[in-house]
């Protein structure tokens, strides 16, 4: 049932990423190509008034808009389209030298009214964009992002990105994130994409990839694919608020680093999946004991294990009837498969949570041991006692929710080639949240993403030689992105 389940799933996605890409490829489009902020002498504004002159022609629907290699386009308003109004931008591939670099889609340093980045009732495709939160300066812009607005009449909301980089984004439109959904059918595809020190200095939880806006009700994902994409330092990729949830979620291919939260929050899934992927360092800030124990234990109840469960770090499944809101789907109905992946937390870290000066000190010397950081288990023994739950005759109930725990890897360190880790800052940072909530930028070298360095300075390929096979297929773990040649053989399978 696993293996039917695995490669039915596999299907699906690799279909609906081929119905998404014919669904924009159905029409040939005119290509307008924008001069960008350099070729002009430092104009702001081009790619503003390229779309504004085609919103005001009614040639939007049926124009691409290409910018140019190592390029940067300053927007000095945001991007609004309207109703039945469908935007995509593109660029070509990068290649591997500093002239192929993506463009960069940057703010202003001036004052703007609104710092949605492109707001849109329609639909939008971007391929082969650096969309970089922060002004043509390097300064972050809080409350920026992409935002996908509510369609009438049960109408989708479509988001296609290829190619493209999240870059440095804080907290997201009304406390949303990088890519905000207010919408109830959303159906978003990231491919070959890398979200790049999405953190706030501040606030644990935001720096999302994909977020409702905080305290909202009633929107809905209906389908989220992320495949061969990279995460690296950031709070969560995917949230959601009260009266919400994912139909369809999947993780496929993907490298993540460094979450200060749950990788995927919360528990109000449907149908989901992680597969083929590594994840090192998920909810580094931890749990304490006295999160999990009653008032009367102590924390030797809890180093015997007394206490509650270890929390979750990657994900957690809530009972249908836990929701506090109604869904249109029974436990039974659910579908969920998290196989072929790895999972690992640094030694570093798992020190700091002991170690850490001076807050973590100091409460081991006050004998405050019970509020101490603790590492979370990566799925809760909770999460695995509902997904295994037996019948009185001792058959599985739900069928199609599974872990497979055979082809998993814990405990083992992929050893990046060049991790996207400052630790001096990351450590700072994550004991000021223990101690005083206190504010630093623990991104990982922001400078490179101010001057479009490219290629990266990370490198996320690794050293640990079983997990360049143990994906399905025999492929590596993680964003194959990093993998040309491997990625080259996947795609053409």
């Amino acid at each position: 049932m696993i293996g039917v389940y695995m490669k039915k799933g596999i299907l699906l996605s690799a279909f609906m990423l081929m119905f998404s890409a014919l669904t924009f490829a159905q029409t040939a489009k005119d290509t307008v190509v924008v001069d960008g902020y350099y070729e002009t002498g430092g104009t702001y504004g081009t790619l503003n008034d390229a779309i504004s002159a085609a919103v005001t022609a009614g040639t939007i629907n049926n124009t691409v808009f290409k910018l140019k290699p190592y390029e940067v386009y300053v927007l000095n308003r945001s991007i609004f389209m309207d109703l039945d109004q469908n935007l995509e931008i593109v660029a070509d591939k990068p290649g591997t030298d500093q002239e192929s670099a993506p463009p960069q889609i940057v703010w202003t340093e001036e004052d703007i009214d609104n710092t949605y980045i492109i707001q849109t009732y329609g639909d939008l495709v971007m391929k082969n964009i650096w969309v970089r939160y922060a002004d043509i300066l390097g300064n972050k812009i809080p409350n920026s992002g992409i935002v996908f607005e509510n369609q009438p009449d049960d109408d989708q909301e479509v988001g296609y990105f290829d190619g493209v980089l999240f870059d440095y984004a804080g907290i997201g439109p009304e406390a949303g994130g990088s890519v905000t959904v207010k919408a109830d059918h959303f159906h978003g595809t990231f491919k070959n994409s890398y979200f790049r020190n999405n953190n706030d200095i501040h606030f644990r939880y935001y720096g999302r990839a994909v977020s409702f806006p905080f305290q909202s009700t009633g929107w809905k994902y209906d389908y989220l694919l992320f495949e061969n994409t990279t995460f690296a330092n950031i709070a969560r990729i995917v949230m959601m608020e009260g009266n919400e949830y994912g139909d369809n979620i999947h993780l496929n291919h993907v490298t993540v680093l460094n979450t200060l939260e749950e990788v995927v929050q919360s528990g109000w899934l449907n149908k989901f999946s992680i597969t083929n992927s590594i994840i090192v360092n998920p909810y580094m800030l931890g749990y304490y004991a006295v999160d999990v124990c009653e008032d009367d234990q102590t924390f030797r109840d809890f180093e015997r294990g007394n206490c509650g469960d270890a929390p979750s770090s990657v994900f957690t499944m809530m009972p249908v009837d836990s929701f506090g809101f109604e869904v249109d789907f029974t436990d039974l109905d659910r579908q969920v498969f998290v196989g072929n992946n790895a999972i690992y937390t640094h030694d570093w870290l798992l020190d700091w949570m002991v170690n850490c000066d001076p807050v973590c000190l100091e409460r081991t010397r006050n004998r405050e041991q019970d509020l101490l950081p603790q590492p979370r288990a990566w799925v809760s023994d909770g999460v695995i006692t509902f997904m295994d739950s037996t019948t009185s005759e001792g058959a599985k109930y739900f069928t199609t929710m599974n872990i497979d725990s055979v082809s998993m890897i814990f405990g083992e360190d992929p050893q990046f080639i060049v991790e996207a880790t400052n630790q001096d800052t990351l450590k700072d940072f994550v004991e000021r949240k223990w101690r005083d909530n206190s504010d630093i930028d623990w991104a990982y070298k922001p400078e490179a993403g101010f001057n479009q360095i490219w290629p990266l300075p990370e490198n996320m390929a690794y050293e640990h030689t079983g997990m360049q096979t143990a994906a399905m297929g025999g492929f590596p773990l993680g964003d194959l992105n990093w993998y040309p040649e491997q990625m080259a053989a996947w795609e053409a399978q």
